[in-house]
């Protein structure tokens, strides 16, 4: 019989927990599946294409963060996501049959490089990470990401795929950057800061009594205008987390190439052996910039020290030359 807890239930070990992730996460896979397969959507789909769906959830959630009752999206972080999603509707539309004007299919052949899809859908991943919340953008968003991942799903598992056997420094290159990247993901949901109230003045009605006199007494008449109050409009402070902090996305990107660097060695080798520290040292002074007397920044800078050593450690290991 399983061991059992003092309260009856069975005692959970890490590798239950870790077959217990693989089935949430096979089930959860097995469902997108199912409902982005099925051919009654896929038939309404330009070219049975989900990457033409997913550029236009992503165009949809970008053009709504722009009106004044939506949570609202830096400009041009928004203008790269529509054009990007733009050209990828235009490539899309055109294998699937459908006329354009030559002059719009000369700017959407620029789209034809085969990392383009990818990198497109890894940013719609960093955007949706970045607005992840309750409401009906962040769930665009989130749509997006999962419908582009699945479309995208060989080329980006080739990224991360290990190329032959590892050894043990590799493997534990990984983890731990997969750790403390991770770490550093969690800390971004936790308070970084706050934004004070501040008032934006406006117009406002004021009552106002007007009296005359006539050889008896004083006639009253009460109205309303409109003056300017500079107090109007007050709105007031609220919390920040790490994902409003400027320059966020670019540090999520760091840290997602962190990762794919050191499980892809094929990836890793193709690059300078120096960009693995400038990544990890600029994740670290992108945290440092934001230390406050808040748990947020103080967690994001425990995971980056994790990324820290476990990225030096084989640079101090080198034996030295002489």
């Amino acid at each position: 019989m399983a061991p059992s807890s003092p309260g009856g239930s069975p005692k959970q070990t890490p590798s239950s927990v870790e077959e217990a992730t693989r089935h949430a996460a096979g089930q959860t896979a097995q469902v997108v599946r199912s409902v982005l397969e099925d051919p009654r959507l896929r038939e309404r789909i330009p070219g049975r294409s989900l990457a033409l769906l997913g550029a236009g959830l992503v165009a949809l959630a970008v053009v709504l963060s722009w009106l004044p009752f939506f949570p609202g999206m830096h400009v041009g972080w928004g203008v790269v996501m529509l054009v990007s999603a733009v050209l990828v509707g235009v490539r899309e539309l055109h294998a699937a049959g459908r006329s354009l004007p030559e002059p719009v299919l000369r700017v959407a052949r620029r789209t034809e490089h085969p990392l383009f899809l990818p990198a497109f859908t890894v940013l719609t991943c960093v955007q949706a990470f970045l607005s992840l919340s309750l409401g009906l953008v962040p769930l665009l968003w989130l749509l997006a990401a999962i419908v582009l991942v699945y479309d995208q799903r060989r080329a980006l598992s080739a990224l991360v795929a290990e190329q032959g056997t590892s050894s043990p420094e590799e493997v534990r290159l990984g983890r731990w950057v997969l750790l403390g990247t991770l770490v550093c993901a969690v800390a971004l949901f936790f308070t970084w800061g706050s934004r004070g109230g501040s008032s934006f003045g406006g117009f406002q009605p004021v009552h106002v009594r007007e009296w005359t006199m006539d050889g008896f007494g004083k006639e009253y008449e009460d109205h309303y205008e409109y003056r300017y109050d500079m107090f109007a409009n007050y709105a007031p402070g609220y919390a920040t987390s790490g994902r409003g902090r400027p320059l966020a996305s670019l540090a999520v990107l760091a840290l997602g190439g962190l990762v794919v660097l050191t499980r892809g060695r094929q990836a890793r080798a193709s690059l300078p052996p120096w960009l693995l520290p400038v990544l990890a040292g600029a994740v670290t002074l992108w945290g440092v910039t934001g230390l406050a007397s808040h748990l947020g920044p103080w967690l994001f800078l425990a995971g980056t020290l994790l990324i820290d050593l476990a990225v030096a450690r084989p640079f101090m290991q080198r034996p030295r030359a002489g």
